[in-house]
């Protein structure tokens, strides 16, 4: 998985790495490598990010742990099922969410149990059985811990109030979200598409001094909490808009910069995009794609703007990748 790193030299590795793991920057679901000269250490999304400021950093490719083994220690199941447990969930806050197959779920609870046995920090267990509505939101049963779905998300030092079953949010995207954030030059225009609680506006609101992000979205929960976290986290340059970006983006000044964060139907709003940025300026485009069929993709995109990146986001199924296209329009 495709990361970003501290790079540290070898004699200061593990001082750095210890630091880092105590700001609460560490990734510990990648294994830390090394070559003759360096040691590349994973770091996320929370914590204080202040505590690799002043270090060199990177993008590289790592080998995932499997992060949430432990937790198998607290259960007893027969052997045949053992193998279905997941290896991987999604962490919002104090919100462990988790996909069951069919054959574990009359052992949901005690898996919750474990879950909340083996990691602190986790108070809610969630089975995420799929989306539903409008706003593709997760369909979501408490099956341990607490009986509540609302949370408070840190990330790059921003803090997030959100309710996960209101509200569309995915921590998988937080390396994905610096990606952008670093690419955005002081004085930027910037359209957030569909900005949801506000990961990618506020991020760079906070770190890239733009002129303005304009933050829309459909879903009038996830407006009534970026509006609040806007407060939380003193933004003063993000403007949040509620209602069809199709309506709204194009009713607003040309943008240096769109982004465009809707992997599922992206591409429907793409002439809204192209006719809402400036001439030079950059779409990123979200969307889900089968592995062999992205080039394709990409050279029927080119007969629109550059394609000037194509960014493997997450895997999505064993046959799919989230990517990210980054178009450079004319």
């Amino acid at each position: 998985m495709r990361s970003r790193c501290v790079v540290a030299p070898k004699a200061q590795g593990e001082t750095i790495r210890k630091k880092l793991s105590d700001d609460g920057v560490l990734r510990n679901d990648l294994k830390v490598t090394h070559d003759e000269e360096f040691v590349y250490i994973p770091v996320g999304g929370g914590g204080d990010t202040d505590a690799f400021d002043n270090l060199e950093t990177t993008e590289r490719d790592f080998e995932e742990i499997d992060r949430i083994g432990d937790y198998k220690e607290f259960l007893d199941l027969p052997n045949d099922l053992s193998p279905l447990l997941p290896t991987s969930f999604d962490v919002v806050g104090d919100v462990y969410i988790i996909k069951l197959e069919d054959g574990l779920m009359p052992h949901s609870r005690d898996i919750a149990g474990a879950i909340l046995k083996a990691h602190s920090n986790a108070k809610v267990v969630a089975l995420d059985t799929g989306v539903e509505g409008e706003f593709r939101t997760r369909k979501l049963d408490i099956i341990g811990g607490e009986e509540r779905t609302r949370t408070t998300h840190k990330e790059y030092g921003l803090s997030f109030d959100l309710d996960i079953a209101k509200v569309y949010f995915s921590p998988r995207l937080a390396t994905e979200r610096k990606r952008i954030a670093e690419m955005v030059r002081k004085g930027e225009r910037i359209i957030d598409m569909f900005a949801g609680v506000g990961p990618f506006s506020l991020l760079i609101a906070k770190t890239a001094e733009p002129e303005i992000v304009y933050a829309i979205d459909k879903n009038p929960e996830a407006i009534t909490y970026l509006i609040e976290n806007i407060k939380i986290n003193k933004i003063k340059n993000v403007a949040p808009m509620l209602g069809d970006a199709g309506e709204l983006a194009p009713s607003l000044k040309k943008a240096d910069r769109i982004i465009m964060n809707l992997p599922h139907s992206s591409l429907d709003f793409l002439d809204v995009g192209l006719g809402s940025v400036k001439p030079g300026g950059i779409l990123h485009l979200y969307l889900i794609s089968e592995y062999d069929e992205v080039d394709g993709l990409k050279d029927r995109l080119d007969q629109h703007a550059t394609v000037n990146n194509v960014q493997e986001v997450h895997t999505y199924s064993p046959s799919q990748c989230l990517y990210c296209l980054d178009l450079l329009t004319g």
